[in-house]
């Protein structure tokens, strides 16, 4: 390609993603809007087309702060930290079954923000195509 084909290019694929940018926010408002919740997914919206289902979700990124769970260590017995509420990795990691009566402490050491939707589109069915003998 010529530095001049180069560009055209380039400046072609900017538009294209421009483009999807805009249709993306479109349907994201269409789901947001007209879609329903599907079984098990309280954090989803689903959207059904003739051939295509949109599905939004929203997800919950969760951060532990290391600060925060050496205050908890220094309270708690031995045993109970690294066996029923915290693994020791390179990052604390909450552990399966956490006693209740350590949520106060727990919630100062853990921060959980929603993330951004993402929108999936999956095709459904193939589309139906007709031919004239």
């Amino acid at each position: 390609m010529t530095a001049v084909e180069l560009d055209t290019t380039a400046a072609r694929l900017e538009e294209i993603l421009a483009e999807e940018e805009k249709l993306r926010a479109e349907l994201q408002q269409q789901v947001e809007e007209f879609g329903f919740t599907p079984p098990r997914a309280d954090k989803s919206k689903r959207l059904l087309g003739t051939f295509y289902q949109f599905t939004l979700t929203v997800g919950l990124s969760t951060e532990i702060k290391d600060a925060e769970v050496e205050r908890i260590r220094a309270v708690c017995p031995d045993g109970l930290f690294k066996k029923r509420l915290f693994k020791t990795m390179t990052k604390y990691k909450l552990a399966d079954g956490a006693p209740r009566n350590l949520r106060m402490l727990f919630s100062k050491a853990v921060e959980t923000k929603e993330t951004a939707p993402r929108l999936r589109i999956e095709k459904m069915v193939d589309e139906c195509v007709t031919s004239s003998p």
